[in-house]
């Protein structure tokens, strides 16, 4: 583990987070989780984090706020951005969310509120909440999906594939769409989202 004094800090997720709050910089006094009256252990600015395999990058974690919640082992980020790399070390996609949760023990992540996954290829995958499965190394999601690159858009429910987007599975009412060039078929897409889930009500 490698820790920087200041604002800013990188640690290896594999390590205890608890000490990084020597070199995070911290508010005066725990901030409520959203959503619930439980109070965060630790607050840091700027947060970094990052996960690696024999000297090998899988991916860095940013968010402007990270909380920590030692009874639960949960890290909780703000405006989380990861980045992954492939074997080469180059950037194979970038996953952005409202929230971002991180489980110090099995080490799984999940995105919470427009989660937006773009990879190198051109792939753009958004949901409403993405699990990365560490053990798999795969990206999972039961929500409605929305698959686009170029004019081709594949929508459903559930989706199980890997950051990078290949040999994507959309689990059930997939929906396979040619966008014009008015956007009518965008329309489209948003009204079936939007069916669906009354539907479901």
């Amino acid at each position: 583990m490698k820790t920087k004094r200041g604002k800013a800090a990188t640690l290896l997720v594999c390590a205890a987070l608890a000490a990084a709050a020597v070199s995070c910089s911290q508010s005066e006094r725990p901030q409520r989780s959203l959503g619930t009256s439980e109070m965060a252990d630790q607050e840091f600015s700027d947060f970094k984090t990052m996960e690696s395999d024999s000297g090998q990058v899988k991916w860095i974690l940013e968010a402007p706020v990270a909380r920590v919640y030692n009874i639960r082992k949960l890290l909780v980020t703000d405006n989380p951005r990861i980045t992954f790399y492939d074997e080469n070390g180059e950037i194979s996609s970038v996953l952005t969310a409202d929230v971002g949760e991180y489980n110090q023990d099995t080490h799984d992540m999940t995105a919470l509120g427009n989660v937006v996954v773009t990879t190198k290829e051109g792939y753009t995958l958004e949901t409403e909440s993405l699990i990365m499965l560490r053990e798999l190394g795969e990206i999972h999601s039961e929500d409605f999906v929305k698959v686009t690159k170029g004019n081709d858009i594949l929508t459903g429910y559930g989706f199980q594939g890997y950051p990078e987007l290949k040999n994507v599975d959309i689990k059930r009412d997939v929906r396979a769409y040619l966008r014009d060039e008015e956007g009518l078929i965008d329309g489209e897409v948003k009204k079936e989202k939007k069916g669906k889930g009354s539907g479901d009500e």
